[in-house]
């Protein structure tokens, strides 16, 4: 986001252009520092009041968490999620579809043992290692005994094997043109797929694979944790999805 649409969204009027100018007459390093700040305290007032709208479901039991929901928003369930517009809301959520906008950083208000099951899609890959981890551990603690937590993330072993045997059917799906443009007309090369599918525009902090996730949640405490397959009951049915994912449930 440009610093004059930061501004517009979280400040009043009169100190606009005065921070824009300064900002922008900065180096860049310090301009990214300054736009990440602003980024900050943007997400901060979008998410004001959802710890009262967490803590209100205290004494409610049997809770399932769509925990990064983007725009799989789940009926049934309480969808939670950090940039959200409501119009964006509305347009993918039936009628009386639960979501809040809640930073999952700062973890959840809710109590011990409160949920069968806590599911995640493509999310934790944006938080960094140690923000994944106390993630878990969290959702440890809210499921109740033999609750059940799944997790989808993008199965980067597949990506680089691809790349390596020069396999482009496997990155057919993704149109680098679309979503790189600032790729050189005439330049793209296989390593284009994997500079996208890893860094995803600076926003993925963390790899994981199958065998790290399932070392982890047993060493937070999960009684199982093994590799799944897509269950089209609960996962995003999504082409692109299916195919750069892999998926690890575990049972507490």
């Amino acid at each position: 986001m440009r610093y004059h649409s930061i501004a517009r969204a979280i400040l009043p009027k009169r100190f606009r252009q005065s921070i824009v100018k300064r900002a922008n007459a900065q180096p860049v390093g310090l301009r990214e520092a300054v736009r990440n700040l602003w980024a900050e305290i943007r997400l901060a007032r979008a998410t004001r009041g959802s710890v009262r709208r967490l803590e209100a479901l205290n004494g409610k039991n049997r809770i399932k968490l769509n925990l990064g929901c983007g725009l799989d928003l789940k009926p049934g369930w309480v969808n939670i999620d950090l940039t959200l517009t409501p119009p964006q809301v509305a347009a993918n959520a039936p009628v009386g579809t639960v979501f809040i906008n809640h930073d999952l950083r700062l973890g959840l208000p809710l109590e011990d043992g409160c949920s069968d099951l806590i599911y995640s899609s493509h999310f934790f890959e944006h938080l960094n290692y140690k923000q994944g981890l106390q993630l878990m551990r969290e959702c440890y603690r809210l499921l109740r005994a033999e609750g059940v937590f799944r997790i989808s993330l993008p199965t980067f072993n597949r990506l680089f094997d691809a790349y390596l045997r020069r396999d482009k059917a496997y990155f057919d799906l993704v149109d680098i043109r679309a979503v790189m443009p600032e790729v050189e007309p005439g330049t793209e090369t296989l390593v284009d797929q994997i500079n996208y599918g890893v860094y995803q525009f600076g926003e993925h902090k963390c790899i994981y694979d199958e065998e790290k996730v399932c070392l982890l949640l047993r060493s937070i405490g999960f009684s199982s944790a093994n590799v799944s397959s897509y269950n089209e009951e609960i996962d995003p049915a999504d082409e692109l999805r299916r195919r750069y994912s892999f998926y690890v449930e575990a049972v507490k």
